[in-house]
């Protein structure tokens, strides 16, 4: 057993709430969030100012940060932000599955009897989901779905919000088990398609590179002029 686990800061902006919190392997700390999808960047450096308040001078020897799946802008702000503090600390930066650390706050509040997926929106009408055992551990995706195709044989649940601290006392647990973060492979299948080709690894910890399961909607034109070009 790890006498001393880390202590975990958490960073999630992969959905409507940003937030942030810390924690250790049992011990769910400290944790501030602030509503509004489009305003992840106007609110992160005073959420990270009240937690800086809490340390009260020390440091997290780890940082976790949703990676998604999620919105591409979102995600972007809340994964550059915690490589910089990552590098500005000196300290590792760890990926989660936002999927993940909703499911792993479920069990930790015994919510759940049995296997169960946890989805979150994914606009256009289609959602994002992963199926998970009684322990959190992810069996199946994260892929996209179109909502007029969900049919699951598990309970369902839905829109929940990532809670940092319990995402940064699991992540201090899983750094203390061994596990390491693992890189998500980035072969895209069509827009929107079922059973995309973005290949996750079923381990807890990714690395810190945002997680898209469909194609960017914006491509450059082949008309574009190449850069530098006069």
């Amino acid at each position: 057993m790890n006498m001393n686990p880390a202590r975990v800061l958490a960073v999630d902006t992969s959905g409507p709430v940003t937030s942030i919190g810390l924690g250790r392997a049992g011990e769910p700390g400290f944790a501030v969030a602030e509503e509004g999808g489009r305003k992840h960047a106007e609110v992160i450096d005073e959420l990270m100012q009240q937690v800086l308040e809490h340390l009260a001078g020390q440091r997290p020897e780890v940082i976790a940060v949703g990676v998604g799946p999620g919105p591409y802008s979102g995600l972007r702000v809340g994964i550059a932000f915690a490589i910089g503090l990552g590098r500005a600390w000196q300290c590792p930066v760890v990926g989660v599955c936002s999927l993940d650390a909703i499911a792993w706050a479920n069990v930790a509040r015994r919510a759940v009897p049995s296997e169960f997926v946890v989805t979150t929106d994914a606009r256009r009408s289609e959602i994002y989901w992963a199926r998970y055992d009684t322990s959190a551990m992810r069996i199946a995706g994260p892929q996209v779905m179109s909502r007029d195709l969900i049919d699951f044989d598990a309970p369902v649940i839905s829109e929940q919000r990532v809670d940092p601290g319990i995402t940064a006392a699991q992540v201090s647990r899983f750094i203390g088990e061994g596990f390491t973060p693992m890189l998500t492979t980035d072969t895209w299948a069509p827009h929107g398609a079922d059973g995309s080709d973005v290949v996750v690894p079923r381990g807890p910890l990714l690395a810190p590179h945002p997680l898209y399961l469909r194609a960017p909607d914006i491509t450059i034109s082949a008309k574009t002029p190449a850069s530098g070009a006069s």
